[in-house]
């Protein structure tokens, strides 16, 4: 099937190399699948004319009037939302990285493949489908917002209170346990936002070793330390006119915060190794699972530095506080992944769905999606059944084995009547089956009866009297 059949315009591609061989190869690749192809032999010329209003970039870093990195960082400025896709016959690490951290979807390794070039073009207009959806409808009046699944009252909440804050610049600290959305409504911030021109930068503190934080985060010049063997953009400057997500943002080391307060103050970064002021604009939305409060009383978070990011907090409920969300998220999940599974799986058997709104969802979402990949890859139907669930989930749908009544010796009462939740027993009621038991195992000796009760003798009579129990005759 072509990439363009299904979309609304006709796609174009700039391939931008000086190789003219190479250039007619790629046309004719990508026009198989109805793609419109334009060529660049060299750096200034694709600039010049905007890359032909491609949406789409093949970029060689090797070009001879200018380097393809810088070319890059031009066409990006002109247009954020480009896609390119770097195609080099180095091997230089240092070189793709740089054009992985300036945005680039893809890298292509030279000399060229015709099912990799047609797949990288693949992926990249499936991503700008996915975000001209968004685009076309930026909030939904009346319902919940563009990109946030779930149609719960907790969720619901959630989104007005986005909403609230989409047409300014205050500072959002989504708060959460991990696995809730947090990056979801970050981005459902910047996507129906002011700013959603510009790039939405994403950046997991946790994932960051402390002493390269402040590297990623502010940049470094060329030879600041061991390994800087080109100047990097940090991810401040990356996000310039977008917003930058700081995900985990409890997990920032000392220094790191003490830079970032600096940042936020005179909104203007200092790359490590350097000394140049560089003025940076960019949105900040922050999240965290942490207790930020309780991490500045225990000394390990600055208390200045919780006044200038907790502006606007906004609290994602876990998914067991919303299950009417799980069959929404489900259908979301199962159309998003019938790609990834080569199939179509559209419904859910009742009992698999009575479980997984049983279900506790410890991990939240992303636990949520993780079984339902799972149950996908193992059902060869369009029903995802009970069986197709993990075991751990499938013990839910179990029926409760009742343990086995033990009668006491002393008075002969069955333990599991007494202790059932759902079988409440007036004390009269056990008193008169103790006193039955009791004289059946007595043949109706008073005297062996009140022995085996614990009680004197004239008690048993006056309680046999009572209940209208007479002992029966020898």
């Amino acid at each position: 099937m072509s990439i363009g059949a299904d979309l609304p315009e006709v796609r174009t591609v700039a391939v931008v190399d000086d190789d003219p061989v190479l250039r007619r190869m790629v046309r004719a690749w990508l026009a198989a699948d109805g793609l419109e192809v334009v060529e660049f032999s060299d750096g200034r010329s694709a600039l010049a004319s905007r890359a032909g209003g491609a949406q789409l970039v093949i970029l060689d870093l090797g070009l001879g009037d200018m380097t393809g990195l810088d070319l890059f960082a031009h066409l990006r400025e002109q247009d954020p939302e480009l896609s390119v896709i770097v195609a080099s016959a180095a091997r230089d690490v240092d070189v793709v990285v740089s054009a992985m951290r300036l945005g680039a979807l893809d890298y292509l390794a030279k000399p060229l493949d015709a099912q990799r070039v047609r797949d990288a073009a693949k992926r990249a207009f499936d991503r700008q489908r996915a975000l001209d959806a968004v685009r076309s409808s930026r909030v939904q009046q009346g319902g919940g917002l563009a990109g946030v699944i779930g149609g719960s009252a907790a969720m619901r909440a959630v989104s007005e209170q986005v909403r609230r804050v989409l047409e300014s610049e205050v500072t959002v600290c989504l708060l959460g346990e991990s696995g809730v959305g947090k990056e979801v409504v970050a981005r459902a911030i910047h996507e129906n936002g002011r700013r959603h021109k510009g790039a939405f930068v994403a950046v997991n503190c946790a994932a960051i070793p402390h002493a390269l934080q402040e590297s990623e985060l502010f940049g470094h010049e060329r030879g600041s330390f061991t390994g800087a063997n080109a100047t990097h953009k940090g991810r401040f400057e990356q996000a310039q006119n977008g917003t930058l997500f700081l995900d985990e943002l409890g997990e920032m080391s000392a220094a790191t915060q003490a830079a970032l307060l600096r940042t936020l103050q005179e909104k203007t970064v200092r790359r490590v190794g350097g000394t140049a002021e560089i003025a940076v604009n960019a949105r900040i939305v922050c999240a965290t699972h942490r207790d930020l409060e309780a991490e500045v009383d225990a000394g390990r978070f600055r208390k200045d530095l919780y006044y200038r990011l907790v502006v606007y907090p906004i609290e994602i409920p876990p998914l067991r506080e919303r299950r009417e969300d799980i069959p929404l998220l489900m259908g979301h999940f199962m159309k998003r992944l019938s790609a990834d599974v080569g199939r179509s799986v559209t419904r859910v058997a009742p009992e698999a769905l009575d479980v997984l709104v049983r279900y506790e969802w410890p991990g939240n979402v992303r636990e949520l999606q993780n079984v339902v990949h799972r149950a996908m890859l193992s059902c060869d139907a369009e029903t995802i059944a009970l069986e197709h669930l993990p075991a751990s989930l499938r013990k839910i749908a179990l029926p409760v084995i009742q343990e086995p009544p033990v009668v006491t010796a002393a008075t002969g009462v069955a333990s599991a009547e007494l202790a059932s939740d759902d079988a409440v027993i007036a004390l009269a009621e056990v008193e008169r089956r103790a006193i039955i038991r009791a004289m059946a195992a007595a043949q109706g000796s008073v005297a062996r009866a009140a022995k085996l009760l614990g009680i004197g003798r004239t008690t048993l009579y006056r309680r046999l009297n009572e209940l209208g129990l007479p002992p029966d005759k020898p």
